[in-house]
């Protein structure tokens, strides 16, 4: 017994001079490797401000493309300006999105204000958008990762290396991976080209998120990773498809480009969701909020309320609902009109659905909303009415046209008052500033107006806009046509 018992706890003792040995070794690896990429990584540890130029395509969502079955792709340009010490950003970002709508936004955050506002009046026109002054933190973070030696800048600055940071190697692919145990609880993995030493990918294993470099060339002196791919959630397909054409390194951000421009304002009150309502014809009443963010628009018949558009979110349709039901107790809401089948236009009909109410769309809306992941659950519940073109109700005429910015696309006109209800078509800004480029998609809407000689008094417009004019309306079909 005793001669078995020497002989294991000798064993054991052998074991764990092995183990030993081998975490000794691993660290020693980890820590020779790291001293390489400090030194590889050297000459940028002291870029505190920078300015980065570049192109990407966007993969948007499938409720938000022409056609919610073949997700499509957005283009977009950006040239932003980080002071890392500062706090400070500032950025001119242009997106091209389905059907010729293009936004020329800036975006800026100083000492005590961050703000955006249009540069080519598209949605806000001259008015200006508050931000939170959390906006460079949250930025801060994603523009790190366009750039690799901004993107290792977390793997570098880690104290802890023995007990947080593992390595394994590739000999024969020559790669090197690092894994980074933060002491936030994040696993994020670091592949690394050994020669030339190069990053190849960063996988955030917490968030779900893969980076990958590639297309190294030098500019002013640095070499960086022209192209990044970034995968999100496990996509298969790259998210964001990313050019950097240009990186600077810069003393600070003038201070021009950290304020509003002259002649721009008011600040767009901040959608507190506290909803108003007006009666703008007779048994029809428009609701909105104190910056017009969403107009909805709902009519009384006998014991009847007929809503005519559906807010971005379920807490947004409750609200609508609640107010509806307090303006009018003795009437039920029996209808709810969808324009067509973007996201921020029919994920707040559950809400609809649980009162029983009849969702109003024409086919192919109606189609897509069937298919929409969040109401998997309760679909079951929802009723439907499906609306033809040039098909009345009522006394709202409904018109459904093939469109550049949606499959199909539908809009309401009240024929007693002469109004029109629609979304997206017409997106003139709240203070008529006329953009100057013309949607595909608003010059579509615009000549079937005319087409069917509207006698339109007024356009209620979703976004922004709740009293567009015919002289506004004929002002921005002037503007150059995509």
């Amino acid at each position: 017994m005793k001669f078995c018992l020497a002989y294991y706890t000798v064993k054991i003792t052998l074991l764990s001079l092995v183990l030993l040995n081998s975490i000794s070794t691993q660290a020693s690896e980890v820590e020779k490797f790291m001293a390489q990429l400090n030194a590889h990584y050297q000459n940028t540890t002291n870029i505190k401000a920078f300015s980065l130029t570049q192109r990407y395509l966007g993969r948007s969502d499938p409720y938000d493309s022409w056609d919610y079955k073949a997700p499509s792709r957005y283009t977009a340009f950006k040239v932003t300006q980080f002071d890392l010490d500062r706090k400070h950003y500032t950025e001119n970002v242009t997106h091209y999105f389905t059907g010729g709508m293009e936004s020329d936004e800036v975006h800026f955050q100083n000492d005590t204000h961050s703000f955006r506002y249009s540069r080519n009046g598209a949605f806000y026109g001259k008015r200006v958008v508050k931000q939170s002054l959390n906006s460079f933190e949250r930025l801060k973070n994603l523009y790190l990762m366009n750039i690799d030696f901004l993107a290792v800048r977390q793997l570098l600055s880690e104290n802890n290396i023995k007990n947080s940071v593992f390595i394994s190697s590739n000999t024969r692919l020559g790669l090197t991976k690092l894994t980074h145990n933060q002491e936030s609880g994040s696993v994020i993995e670091y592949t690394f080209n050994n020669t030339p030493l190069r990053l190849i990918s960063i996988h955030n294993k917490t968030k779900q998120r893969l980076y990958t470099y590639d297309d190294y060339q030098s500019v002013h002196g640095l070499t960086f990773a022209r192209s990044v791919m970034k995968y999100y959630n496990g996509d298969t397909k790259p998210t964001f498809i990313k050019h950097m054409e240009n990186f600077e390194v810069i003393e600070k951000i003038a201070p021009e480009r950290l304020k509003v421009p002259i002649g721009y304002g008011p600040i767009i009150p901040k959608n507190d969701k506290v909803l108003v309502s007006e009666e703008i014809a007779p048994n029809l009443f428009l609701l909105t909020d104190s910056g017009a963010w969403r107009n909805i628009l709902f009519r009384t018949n006998n014991n009847e309320v007929q809503v005519f558009g559906a807010p971005t979110s379920s807490e947004q349709s409750e609200k609508t609902i609640q107010h509806i039901t307090e303006k009018f107790p003795n009437k039920k809401i029996t209808s709810v009109y969808v324009t067509h089948p973007h996201g921020n236009h029919i994920a707040g009909l559950g809400s609809y659905a649980k009162i029983g109410a009849l969702i109003r769309a024409d086919a192919y809306t109606i189609e897509a909303i069937k298919e929409y992941p969040p109401f998997s659950d309760q679909i079951h519940t929802f009723k439907f009415h499906t609306i033809e073109h040039e098909q009345s109700v009522d006394g709202v005429s409904f018109y459904v046209l093939e469109n550049a910015h949606s499959k199909r696309q539908s809009f309401a006109f009240f024929n007693e008052s002469g109004l029109i209800y629609q979304a997206d078509f017409l997106q003139i800004p709240f203070d008529n500033t006329i953009t100057k480029v013309l949607p595909a998609h608003t010059g579509a809407f615009i000549d079937f107006v005319r087409s069917k000689q509207l006698p339109v008094r007024r356009i209620v417009g979703h976004h922004f806009n709740n009293n567009i004019s015919l002289k506004v309306m004929d002002k921005a079909s002037q503007a150059n046509m995509m």
